[in-house]
């Protein structure tokens, strides 16, 4: 299933300091972002389901429970699209029998073509990927406690080919990788049967560097 058809240009040229917020949920509590999936398995079933910590008491979740390994649902801000950022996720893996993960996409060209950091709880670790033609291969990991049942913050800073993630304000890695440093657009990822709740995901232009 395809689900980035056109890139829209994201207004980054703001202040350092201000964030974008990306539409996962709308206040009324419906999707804000387009459903899409990578691999095989039951289609997506994306739903914004009541969460008191969620922006507007809102979280987004998928819902189909499908316990294919090889299933990773997308849904994508198509109008959020940028190479350099620093964005920050909001997430709380719920359960999961094949996996329990909560994942950010960005720089996606399609479906199955994109960069990916997913955090997991049932292995404990957290990994940036590059998903080409819809494969995993590995860029960078680190094994890090992930809590089941509370919420979580998982922050990527891109810039051209460099990237450094941490996990509720610790970091963790820093990689470089060349596979995919044009613009795209971003979201978030599941995996398998996961019940995760994605709150807020916040952009903001990188930090230029100190000279």
């Amino acid at each position: 299933m395809r689900i980035v058809l056109f890139l829209l240009p994201l207004l980054l040229a703001t202040p350092a300091a201000a964030q974008l917020v990306v539409p996962l949920t709308t206040p009324d509590g419906r999707v804000g972002c387009t459903q899409g999936m990578t691999g095989i398995g039951r289609p997506p079933v994306w739903q914004a389901v009541q969460d008191k910590d969620g922006p507007d008491g809102w979280a987004l979740t998928e819902t189909a429970a499908d316990a294919t390994d090889l299933r990773f649902p997308l849904c994508i801000s198509e109008q959020t699209v940028a190479r350099d950022f620093d964005a920050t996720l909001r997430f709380k893996p719920v359960s999961g029998t094949r996996a329990q993960v909560g994942g950010f996409a960005f720089r996606a060209q399609s479906a199955n073509d994109y960069l990916l950091v997913r955090a997991d709880a049932r292995d404990n670790s957290v990994r940036l990927y590059r998903v080409e033609r819809g494969k995993r291969s590995q860029i960078a990991g680190k094994e890090v406690p992930i809590a089941l049942g509370e919420w979580h913050s998982l922050r990527v800073i891109a810039v051209n080919d460099r990237f450094e993630v941490a996990l509720d304000g610790k970091p963790l890695f820093t990689a470089t990788d060349r596979g995919l440093v044009q613009s795209g657009a971003m979201g978030v990822w599941s995996q398998a049967d996961s019940i995760t709740h994605y709150g807020s995901l916040l952009v903001a232009p990188p930090t230029p560097p100190t000279r």
